[in-house]
């Protein structure tokens, strides 16, 4: 049994939708470019290659709050470490702690695979518990909550 999620009901497009939209932008390559460059502000001999777990992380907690205003921010929770290791582990990359990333295009993509795991996490939320989904969406109940 499916109950139709409020998005739908009302011919919105889907949050995955909207943040792959965002994530194909010129206001995402901004962004993220923005946040990594203040992530890695201090390190020694930057090359922008082997780039650490730790600047990823950074960088993605700091492009959360470049979501454009609307569903995606209020419905997407600022990703921690756990969820971001999780996030490329489904998707079979090596463990960033270890090896870090190789280069900037494949911090873009982390991002974008980070990113886009929280919109499929948040539209299944919407689709299960809609009424939990529309206490996020109306701002009485925080997105981290979940």
């Amino acid at each position: 049994l499916s109950i139709p999620s409020q998005r739908s009901a009302m011919a919105q497009p889907s949050l995955i939708e909207s943040m792959e939209e965002w994530l194909a932008s010129e206001d995402f390559d901004d962004a993220w470019r923005e946040c990594y460059e203040h992530s890695s502000r201090g390190a020694t001999g930057r090359s922008d290659r082997n780039i650490s777990e730790s600047v990823l992380i950074k960088t993605a907690v700091d492009v959360h709050s470049h979501l454009p205003d609307g569903d995606l921010r209020s419905m997407i929770p600022q990703p921690d470490a756990e969820f971001i290791r999780g996030a490329l582990e489904a998707i079979g990359v090596e463990d960033p702690r270890r090896a870090g990333l190789q280069d900037l295009e494949h911090l873009e993509a982390a991002l974008v695979v980070v990113y886009t795991h929280l919109a499929h996490c948040a539209d299944l939320l919407e689709q299960q518990m809609p009424g939990f989904a529309a206490g996020i969406a109306s701002g009485h109940i925080g997105p981290q909550s979940f």
